[in-house]
């Protein structure tokens, strides 16, 4: 009767372990895609990937999708991925700061659903690719834009929008003004605000750990 039980109870233990690692498989799983290539899984459902390091604020953030919407509206559908530092990538850091290359590649993980351009913006440069493949005549465009320094904030928002004005431009389509809010003077604040509290925390631990330690010492 015991050999049974220990049997039963040794079964019960194997399917409990493996039932735990399908369940963490799962739950892995979407994190290793996003990790993988952020831009690629954001891009299929978005027309503008922008990363929190980035600097670029909300307001300014719906200002591009804007124009975007309104390039597709008259007929130029753009997706674009600002890459601001390698952490951007995910797992594949090895195109950082090599946004020719990157662009094909991006346009590639997403073409599956998205055919059309994709703008890529980095520190170094531009590059834009269309379905999958380089675009020439599209890329001597971007090619001739500076990117902004510093590559954050309102100056990257800018410099985002002239891009895709300029690249409308050259289709003969010219976009409407739209509204850029201050981001710089809100990620300033916000840094500030963030330094701030980094600074109280760190109070707040120093004071603790004084107060172990008299305790200790009584």
């Amino acid at each position: 009767m015991n050999v049974r039980l220990r049997l039963l109870a040794s079964l019960a233990a194997f399917a409990a372990g493996v039932v735990a690692v399908i369940i963490v498989a799962l739950l892995l799983a979407p994190l290793a895609r996003a990790d993988g290539d952020p831009a690629s899984d954001w891009l299929l459902q978005r027309s503008l990937f922008v990363p929190p390091d980035a600097g670029i604020s909300k307001g300014d953030q719906q200002a591009l999708t804007s124009l975007l919407q309104s390039a597709k509206a008259q007929g130029y559908t753009l997706h674009v991925a600002v890459i601001a530092t390698r952490y951007d990538m995910g797992a594949v850091t090895v195109l950082f700061k090599r946004p020719t290359d990157y662009a094909p590649f991006l346009s590639q993980e997403v073409r599956f659903i998205y055919r059309q351009r994709v703008l890529v913006v980095m520190p170094n440069g531009f590059a834009i690719a269309n379905n999958g493949k380089r675009d020439p005549a599209e890329q001597q465009v971007v090619a001739k834009l500076q990117a902004p320094k510093p590559f954050h904030g309102a100056a990257l928002t800018a410099a985002v929008e002239n891009a895709v004005r300029k690249l409308a431009a050259a289709q003969g389509i010219v976009l409407p003004n739209v509204p850029v809010a201050a981001s710089g003077s809100n990620t300033t604040t916000r840094d500030r605000i963030l330094i701030g509290v980094g600074a109280g925390l760190l109070v707040l631990v120093a004071l603790g750990v004084s107060y172990w330690r008299r305790r200790r010492k009584v």
